[in-house]
């Protein structure tokens, strides 16, 4: 088996006391010839006055990218490929990705996954800061001070404890005499809400999520309630306790309806727009059962729709919904216009429309990878602790891994073209390059992948009832 050496050369004494690379290079090939490893080649990142550079190891993962072979990374220790033990875990499984193995010199391995999820566990039971700070706030919920973002009807006063916003409360006191004296559900609720122009404390229209939410808020009973504490009495409340119990009672015994539950991801969430509202088509699952006619027995089927989330959480637009699968080879289908080379050279050579920073795409960009490293997060606590098997990790954080690879080469483009690296023109053409590997790989993708390419390549899907409008990211 062939194997490629990736040194790292630290010049911050305090980083402890590393190999320069001479050695690293000398105890790589003795370490190849001991195995029966073939050298293929080496790559070296330095860092500097405390900087971690990676410049070396993209090109090394390129390189392992275009062997299209099964090759063996030898490092000198598992910190050689980051110095931080959550990228180390991440490293690993990017390259895993690839399929390349990481070998240690200085470290006997026999599972460098496990061996990777081992440093980053006991470097966190080592940091006693995160305890002291989470403390800290518990003392601040018992004596009732206000933490986070206050409930709606509430502001965090000068005494650090909730006082009452008057305007706000007032809907608040709405929304529960609507529910209980008007017998409204949430979403009619939602409904009249909108209708009347009243609007959430960001000026957005309402869901049903969010009057579910202060229909359940003990805050509003004058109770604060943080990291398992509960101070009664606290803060002024807004609801009093008889109106509060008997809401609680008809929620609890109020059966859910419509038959939706959401269940596995939806491939185009995110990027489904209706056509009519402008607002995102969200995925939905429905289960029916009904009574055969032939014999009397009954029968249960499973659908999964888009449907516009202004109707179904806002109860606002008509009703615009479309079978998933249909909708997914459609989308398919209709990138395919975009595959011959006269319609990519005019995609290429259209009018640059004007920059508006609010509408850029890496405040989101950075927002998803945000989203993404809390992921990758929970999998590690979760592995950690035994709630999920090494295997379990590996496919659930190769796949973060991936999408984030997609998200950072997008990051990159942008950040390159903003700074007068590349043009306009080669960005569109670094897209179509993206869509044309959508096209030829999408049979044989995993699903994260095939959802990161499309998010890389499609600002959105603008979907009308008897067609769609896929607009790229040019």
């Amino acid at each position: 088996m062939k194997a490629i050496g990736y040194f790292r050369v630290f010049s911050d004494a305090e980083q402890g006391a590393p190999s320069p690379q001479a050695e690293q290079q000398e105890g790589f090939h003795q370490f190849c010839q001991e195995h029966g490893y073939g050298p293929l080649k080496t790559f070296t990142d330095t860092d500097s006055a405390g900087r971690f550079n990676d410049t070396e190891y993209r090109r090394m993962l390129r390189h392992i990218r275009d062997q299209r072979e099964n090759l063996i990374v030898v490092v000198k220790s598992l910190r050689y490929l980051h110095p931080d033990p959550k990228e180390t875990v991440r490293c690993v499984l990017e390259l895993d990705g690839l399929g390349a193995m990481v070998n240690s010199i200085d470290e006997a391995l026999e599972e460098p996954l496990a061996a990777a999820l081992n440093m980053w566990s006991t470097q966190r039971q080592g940091k006693g800061s995160g305890e002291r700070v989470r403390e800290a706030m518990k003392m601040r919920a018992i004596h009732g001070m206000g933490l986070g973002k206050p409930p709606f009807g509430y502001r965090i006063g000068a005494n650090q404890k909730l006082e009452v916003m008057p305007e706000e409360a007032e809907t608040v006191g709405l929304i529960y005499r609507l529910y209980l004296q008007e017998n409204m559900g949430v979403r009619l609720i939602a409904r009249y809400l909108n209708e009347q122009g009243i609007t959430t404390r960001k000026g957005n229209r309402w869901s049903i999520v969010g009057i579910r939410d202060i229909l359940r808020n003990r805050a509003y009973l004058g109770t604060y309630s943080r990291f398992g504490v509960k101070v009664p009495g606290s803060h002024p409340p807004i609801i009093p306790t008889s109106v509060f119990s008997r809401v609680q009672e008809r929620l609890c015994a109020k059966p859910r309806q419509g038959g939706y539950t959401r269940r596995q991801p939806f491939l185009l969430a995110g990027l489904a727009y209706c056509g009519y509202c402008g607002n995102k088509m969200i995925g939905v699952n429905r289960s029916q059962t009904w009574t055969r006619q032939r014999d009397g027995g009954q029968s249960k089927g499973e659908y999964r729709y888009y449907q516009c989330q202004s109707r179904a959480n806002q109860s606002v637009c008509q009703y615009h919904t479309r079978r998933a699968e249909s909708l997914e080879i459609a989308v398919l289908a209709a990138l395919w216009r975009f595959s011959s080379p006269d319609a990519r050279e005019q995609l290429i050579k259209q009018p640059i429309p004007p920059v508006d920073d609010k509408t850029t795409d890496q405040p989101e960009l950075d927002k998803k990878l945000k989203a993404l490293g809390r992921k990758f997060h929970v999998h590690l606590d979760q592995a950690a602790r035994g709630v999920i098997s090494l295997e379990e990790l590996r496919a659930a954080g190769g796949e973060l891994v991936k999408e984030r690879q997609f998200l950072q080469q997008r990051l990159a483009i942008l950040q390159a073209e903003a700074s007068g690296e590349i043009t306009t023109e080669q960005r569109r053409r670094s897209t179509l390059e993206a869509l044309e590997k959508l096209q030829q790989l999408w049979e044989s993708m995993t699903f994260p992948a095939r959802r990161a390419l499309l998010q890389y390549v499609i600002e959105r899907i603008v979907v009308y009832d008897d067609h769609i409008d896929p607009m790229l990211r040019l």
